[in-house]
């Protein structure tokens, strides 16, 4: 069972890279529709992980890098939905 977790911690922060690179591409063609979409797509998956993290039976540094991609990716969807409200 661990791994199972672990394996979707992992495929989990994945597809967040791949959405931001997504996004990334999107900002440039401006489209608005599929940055928005995207963005509420990462949103969940960001909760998704947390949830995950906060219940899985990790050690104290696999825990903190997890925080650490959470925290940085939160960030990143932060800024990402400022700009394209504006």
């Amino acid at each position: 069972m661990e791994y199972d977790i672990r394996q979707d911690i992992k495929n989990l922060e994945d597809e967040i890279l791949r959405k931001e690179d997504r996004i990334i591409e999107f900002l440039g063609l401006n489209y608005n529709e599929g940055i928005k979409r995207l963005l509420s797509q990462l949103e969940s998956d960001l909760k998704y992980l947390s949830i995950l993290a906060n219940g899985a039976p990790i050690e104290k540094n696999e825990d903190r890098k997890i925080m650490d991609f959470l925290r940085t990716h939160y960030n990143y969807l932060q800024k990402q939905s400022v700009s394209a409200v504006h």
